[in-house]
């Protein structure tokens, strides 16, 4: 297994070898070369911050999933659809309500009633963007499950606050 600071080598070569390729992939799904690299840059930050995930294997096929994510993300948002980040000002020069910290309070505490299983998952998707699939890799249960567990919450939010 790598340390830590190899896989950040890894990483860093990767993205010096491969940095104008992704950008052009990128932006031929995203339509702009701006909003290529800006999820190219999400995509490396996540890199970083879920290093821990990598293995030392393919580092093409591992950034291609963490890419992935993130342009549906860029995509989500682009559409509308709400994303894990909040915004510091509900408007432009209006100081913050905190009602968005009030939402992740209760969606949090939410996540708490659960059992065990559920907040687990729940905890790694809601709290730390891990996916299904990413969840089913690092923990005992199976993406169906997982799956079914954030849909179900997602839906139970839905109804929450609609």
């Amino acid at each position: 297994m790598l340390s830590r600071e190899d896989n950040y080598l890894i990483i860093e070569q990767h993205y010096n070898e491969n940095k104008l390729k992704l950008i052009k992939r990128l932006t031929y799904r995203c339509g702009t070369e701006w909003d290529a690299q800006d999820v190219l840059h999400d995509a490396y930050e996540r890199a970083i911050k879920y290093i821990s995930s990598f293995r030392g294997d393919n580092i093409g096929a591992w950034f291609n999933q963490i890419m992935n994510n993130a342009l549906r993300e860029h995509k989500n948002a682009s559409k509308g659809f709400a994303t894990s980040s909040f915004d510091e000002e509900d408007e432009e020069g209006v100081p913050c309500n905190h009602y968005s910290e009030r939402v992740v309070k209760e969606i949090n505490d939410l996540i708490d009633t659960k059992s065990v299983v559920q907040m687990e998952v729940l905890k790694l998707h809601f709290q730390q963007d891990y996916t299904a699939r990413d969840i089913a890799r690092i923990t005992e249960h199976s993406y169906n499950n997982s799956q079914k567990i954030i849909i179900r919450f997602k839906q139970e939010l839905k109804d929450l606050y609609q």
